[in-house]
């Protein structure tokens, strides 16, 4: 009886044994094949490396085009608003001077100016026609006055007006000196077409303008005698001694108004 008893636990050991072991080599199987993309691999399980290998790389692709997509937007996001500016632009340099009146608005005055640059655009709503001989006065886009009771009495200015004849606007250089009127030469006229863009300066030396490849400069004249304690940027003024005879607009981009000191 030990003896059978003795075969028989020796048996049932065997069984154990024999089973534990099974179940390790079951479960080791799985485990091998989770580093199957690594380059350690054996050969018993190169058909599940090619697998994985195979889904890697169809998955690199799908990531790189995520990743254009993602860069595109914010370019996209940028140039949106940009669109949106340019398209205000126009409304927020418009100049109004309204029908019976000389003043333009919004006012452009700035205390202290050594400078005034921009440019200028006229358009349909600039076209007027004062049907007598004001016609040919001359209005004033901007500049500088040292006066400020009377800016006529010395001034530093851009001039403009439309010529009916010819349907093109004209611009000079303008200046007052001890209120006499130094008003532009035929030579100092540059003609512009409606809805033209055209760029001037103004400041202590002499007043530049340009439209195309045609330049106008004209130096300060003697008698001038620039003070910047006492300088302002003028507004826009039509006339001249006639009024605005219907209500009359154009465009006005003047340079950030700290670069004028």
């Amino acid at each position: 009886m030990p003896g059978v008893r003795l075969t028989g636990f020796l048996g049932g050991v065997a069984v154990g044994f024999g089973i534990w072991l099974a179940m390790g080599i079951a479960g080791a199987q799985p485990a091998s094949a989770a580093p199957a993309g690594s380059s350690d691999n054996t050969s018993a399980h190169s058909a599940t490396s090619a697998r994985n290998h195979k889904t890697a790389a169809a998955r690199r692709p799908a990531a790189a085009r995520v990743a254009p997509n993602t860069t595109k937007r914010p370019v996209a996001t940028t140039r949106q608003p940009t669109a949106a500016t340019s398209a205000r632009n126009p409304l927020r340099h418009r100049i109004v001077i309204f029908k019976n009146t000389h003043l333009a608005l919004p006012p452009q005055m700035v205390f202290f100016a050594k400078r005034v640059a921009g440019n200028a655009t006229f358009t349909d709503s600039s076209v007027y026609d004062l049907q007598t001989a004001d016609q040919y006065d001359w209005n004033k886009l901007t500049g500088i006055s040292f006066t400020l009771l009377r800016p006529d009495t010395d001034a530093i200015m851009v001039a403009w007006r439309y010529n009916v004849t010819t349907q093109m606007f004209e611009v000079g250089p303008y200046y007052n000196v001890d209120t006499a009127r130094i008003m532009p030469t035929a030579s100092e006229i540059v003609s512009v077409p409606v809805g033209q863009t055209f760029t001037f300066t103004a400041d202590y030396q002499g007043i530049t303008v340009q439209y195309g490849d045609t330049l106008v400069y004209k130096p300060i004249p003697e008698g001038l005698h620039p003070n910047q304690l006492s300088a302002f940027r003028i507004n826009s003024w039509f006339g001249g001694t006639s009024r605005a005879p219907k209500t009359i607009s154009f465009n006005l981009d003047l340079k950030p108004w700290w670069t004028e000191f």
